[in-house]
């Protein structure tokens, strides 16, 4: 077999592989966005968006605009981590 059929293969299979890589991800980027939109309406259905948005902020140096709930579980995960780990 002659080099340049060598080369001709190995560039038919190289671009072969890139278009097998490049549809995929024109797939999985398609199917991410309907995921997305998908979820979005399900949010909407629900009503969660109204109870999370209606969450108290907690207020104080340096944490504005952080909800108050979300602050106390990260200090308690924090915590018991600490007393288990130590």
């Amino acid at each position: 077999m002659p080099i340049t059929d060598l080369l001709l293969s190995g560039v038919n299979l190289m671009v072969i592989g890139m278009g097998i890589v490049f549809t995929f991800l024109l797939v999985l980027v398609f199917t991410m966005k309907g995921m997305s939109k998908l979820a979005l309406l399900v949010v909407q259905r629900q009503g969660v968006a109204e109870t999370l948005s209606s969450q108290p902020l907690a207020t104080g140096q340096g944490r504005a605009g952080v909800r108050g709930d979300l602050v106390a579980v990260i200090t308690a995960g924090i915590n018991r981590y600490r007393a288990t780990h130590s």
